[in-house]
């Protein structure tokens, strides 16, 4: 039987409730758009957010533990998108750590259908490559199915007329890959603005491209 919510969570959780409250001040989710899910080490089991649950007003009490399966152990009701996250974990094994937004540029971004670019030495070495898939209903078994899939091939997908999700070996590492998707998209954005289309951190050079912090 799984155990419950007990203190082994209590970093965890800590983090994420500082993510969200920094997810929306900067502007990468409004109120409940989007929600968040973690695992521990050796553990299949999974801690989400709860359906409808203001990321910048999260406490202890918004999460709920899940099976791997999608069964709740314990905590509130949870986010209709847990499947988005269940899948995602069943075909990445070393994630551990789901964010799932609705950054704006991003998403305008992908309506127009002009492709997110990496511009910068942090862009190449946190988002090497961005994946999108089609428009499927919030919290569809589809949804989770073909999110899971692209995550196969990136961290970092972008769901048609929706929003995106990065998994991450942390809350850190999971939140500065949607923090640099969204300043890619908005570089992106300006230079497309400026009636560029084409210009990229070299190709020649990206092999040898480490990160900068």
């Amino acid at each position: 039987m799984p155990a419950g919510i007990g203190p082994e969570w209590d970093g965890v959780i800590a983090e994420l409730i500082a993510a969200g409250r920094q997810s929306v001040e900067d502007g990468l989710a409004i109120a409940s758009g989007g929600n968040f899910s973690v695992r521990l080490e050796g553990s299949d089991d999974f801690l989400i957010t709860g359906t409808g649950t203001h990321l910048n007003r999260l406490t202890r009490d918004s999460f709920a533990l899940l099976t791997a399966s999608g069964e709740r152990v314990e905590g509130c009701a949870p986010s209709s998108e847990w499947r988005l996250h269940s899948e995602a974990y069943r075909q990445r094994p070393d994630g551990r750590v789901l964010l799932h937004l609705h950054p704006e540029v991003c998403v305008t971004l992908d309506l127009l259908g002009i492709p997110i670019r990496q511009m910068t030495l942090d862009h190449v070495a946190y988002i090497p490559r961005i994946e999108r898939i089609g428009f499927y209903p919030n919290g569809s078994p589809q949804l989770g199915t073909e999110a899971a899939q692209a995550m196969t091939r990136a961290d970092c997908v972008i769901l048609g007329n929706h929003g995106c999700s990065v998994i991450g070996s942390s809350v850190d590492d999971a939140l500065r890959k949607i923090n640099n998707l969204e300043q890619a998209a908005r570089m992106t954005m300006a230079m497309a603005m400026l009636g560029d289309r084409s210009t990229e951190f070299p190709r020649e050079l990206r092999s040898s491209a480490v990160h900068a912090g």
